[in-house]
């Protein structure tokens, strides 16, 4: 059956903070590789590659990951339609109500498919025969949510009860009720009875529908969505939305927001093989286990180890005599916890916001538009990093109030402005760039520029930048 393509939208938004450490809020766990050489992220959009059914995609992220987003669009040769900014986070609601109203400009008739980055999906096959079953009861002005079959109980989804059936040839169930995150017990109950699906977050729906339904159930969402748009600016490939208007949305899911009180909602068993990736021990349920059930990577060495998943980005790491344990060691931390579906570690996460926000914040390797650095020893009063500029990149000219720096080239050659003036350096030469000075580093170069920088002050703080130029507008 011949169908109008749809406009998948992807929601790149999130902090990932219950796959901590390897996730942070500068990284979030959709540009982690799970048991994949591609990133969640990058799974999600090769599965949208087919150009028989779907558009270019758009996609909705936070403004400090947009380059992030555009170099994971890079590797797979993706042009997308458009890349969104969120000034600040503001939960699904706004980010489906901005590309409904968006998409309608460009189609009137325009379908959507609402999907997440970080959702790990193994029947792709199923996933485009479904969508295109449902293609004709999108037309019908219903929105489509699907729903997964538990195969576990777990509190930490939200529930969907379907009750009669809409239509036979599509399997399409109107829905009964919506049920939060429940209890363990309750969970256990609804694995017991056939009418309970996890809700997915994945909506498919025509952006004429959807508006109507927005305005008619939160229309200040509706209204301050319009004008986010209206004052939006277009900053390189990307468009940038309103921060004035944008920070008044009232920050809530889409499902609160709408769904649940839509008369136009119906439900679909997604048969796709389908995990949100959401904790370490998902992950261990995903993964392949040795003979005595455990998951290591990494620098690992064990013994009388059960059931336990560790796993060791840089340091040799031995355990003995244990059991059920989540063991992940990055550069800069260490997690250490019991391997249970029911733990959850985002509320000690928070705890430790408060305490070494840089830990949550940053990951020892952080991205940048110009290429990457990395933080190879903190101590009190200076820091060492290896930064990497890409070919034909450069920072901005800027200065630091509180830090100097010295700056050795290990590899590549670098074009370096102190002061107004232009020094050019080779692998092993050096230079010193005292507080307060205007500098920049440049690589005008094919291969990539690697520096080690050394840093001595008070405040060795990532935000201690006074920018005078970017070419990557970030003043």
């Amino acid at each position: 059956m011949k169908i109008n393509k749809i406009y998948p939208v992807i929601l790149s938004g999130g902090s990932g903070t219950r796959l901590w450490p390897q996730s942070r809020l500068s990284f979030p766990k959709q540009f982690l590789k799970i048991n994949s050489n591609y990133t969640l992220i990058q799974e999600t959009l090769i599965r949208i590659k087919n150009k028989k059914i779907f558009h270019p995609p758009i996609l909705i992220c936070n403004d400090e990951h947009r380059f992030l987003i555009a170099e994971q669009l890079r590797e797979l040769d993706v042009k997308p339609k458009l890349i969104i900014l969120e000034p600040i986070g503001r939960n699904t609601a706004a980010a489906v109500t901005v590309a409904s109203l968006i998409i309608k400009k460009i189609d009137k008739n325009g379908k959507i498919l609402v999907l997440s980055s970080d959702h790990k999906i193994n029947k792709t096959n199923n996933f485009h025969k479904i969508i295109n079953n449902c293609s004709r009861i999108c037309d019908k002005n219903k929105i489509i949510i699907f729903g997964i079959k538990p195969n576990q109980p777990d509190k930490n989804f939200g529930y969907i009860k379907k009750g009669k059936i809409y239509d036979k040839k599509s399997k399409t169930f109107y829905v009964d009720e919506f049920k939060e995150k429940p209890s363990l017990d309750k969970a256990k109950k609804y694995l017991k009875n056939k009418n309970f699906f996890w809700n997915s977050g994945m909506f498919f729906f025509k952006a004429n529908l959807m508006l109507k339904e927005i305005e008619l159930y939160d229309k200040q969402i509706l209204n301050q969505s319009n004008s986010s748009i209206k004052y939006s600016n277009k900053d390189l490939d990307f468009l940038r939305l309103s921060k004035k208007h944008f920070s008044k949305i009232i920050s809530k899911p889409i499902d609160i927001s709408v769904i649940e009180k839509s008369k136009n909602i119906v439900v679909k068993n997604f048969d796709i093989e389908w995990s949100d990736v959401g904790s370490w021990p998902s992950i261990f349920n995903l993964s392949k286990k040795d003979k005595q059930n455990n998951l290591i990577k990494g620098s690992v060495e064990i013994k009388n180890v059960k059931n336990s998943f560790i796993q060791s980005e840089n340091q040799q790491v031995m355990v003995i005599g244990q059991k059920d344990l989540i063991i992940i060691s990055t550069k800069d931390a260490l997690l250490i916890m019991p391997n249970d579906k029911d733990v959850n570690i985002k509320e000690n996460v928070e705890c430790l916001s408060k305490k070494n926000n840089e830990k949550v914040q940053y990951h020892p390797t952080v991205y940048r538009p110009w290429g990457s650095f990395e933080v190879l020893l903190t101590k009190k009063r200076y820091q060492v990093k290896k930064l990497i500029i890409n070919s034909k990149q450069k920072i901005s000219y800027q200065k630091h109030k509180y830090r100097s720096e010295h700056w050795i080239v290990v590899k590549g050659k670098a074009c370096i402005t102190k002061n107004n003036k232009i020094y050019n350096l080779k692998k092993n030469q050096s230079i010193d760039i005292p507080k307060g000075a205007k500098h920049r580093v440049e690589n005008k170069e094919k291969n990539p520029l690697t520096i080690i920088e050394i840093q001595t002050g008070d405040k060795l703080l990532e935000n201690d930048i006074v920018r005078f130029e970017d070419i990557y507008n970030r003043n």
